[in-house]
């Protein structure tokens, strides 16, 4: 029995390095909808740790503000992974309240994570900012019930 026990090693989930959970970010306001943690474990390490920020029930021109938190003051690259599925709108997503780039298609056939996509450089000051995502439409494709999912945020410092 003594040689049956212990020899595993508990399985731990992948977490992205440097990341901000989704699911951790502060809520900082919603128009609308519900916006919960929901577990992605079925997909084998292919989010961070495993799960994502859901946010359901919402329609084009919702929005769900999120705290992003910055430790200090500098210039850096801001990026997020999100989800794509079947039934996953058009999100606008700003930081502090500009457009960051133009809208994200969260489309696709099945569940899958987006990658990590470049928001661009950002001077941010010490303290707290805020990443809105908007619901602004649907693919085609989709079927049109409007949901987003936001893996992560990474911050990462391009100044000394």
């Amino acid at each position: 029995l003594s040689e049956r026990a212990g020899y595993w090693t508990e399985i731990a989930a992948w977490k992205a390095p440097g990341a901000i959970k989704g699911e951790q970010l502060r809520i900082l306001r919603k128009t609308a909808g519900n916006p919960h943690e929901q577990s992605l474990d079925q997909f084998d390490g292919q989010w961070s740790n495993d799960a994502h920020l859901w946010w359901i029930q919402a329609k084009p021109g919702e929005q769900l503000d999120l705290a992003i938190p910055v430790r200090q003051t500098g210039k850096y690259l801001l990026s997020v992974q999100m989800t794509r599925a079947p039934d996953y709108g058009i999100v606008q997503l700003r930081l502090d309240g500009a457009d960051l780039g133009r809208p994200i298609d969260l489309y696709h056939p099945s569940v899958a994570p987006t990658g990590l996509l470049n928001l661009g450089e950002h001077a941010l000051s010490a303290g707290q900012h805020r990443l809105t995502i908007e619901i602004v439409g649907a693919n085609a494709q989709a079927k049109k019930s409007y949901m987003a999912g936001m893996d992560y945020v990474k911050l990462d410092r391009l100044d000394p």
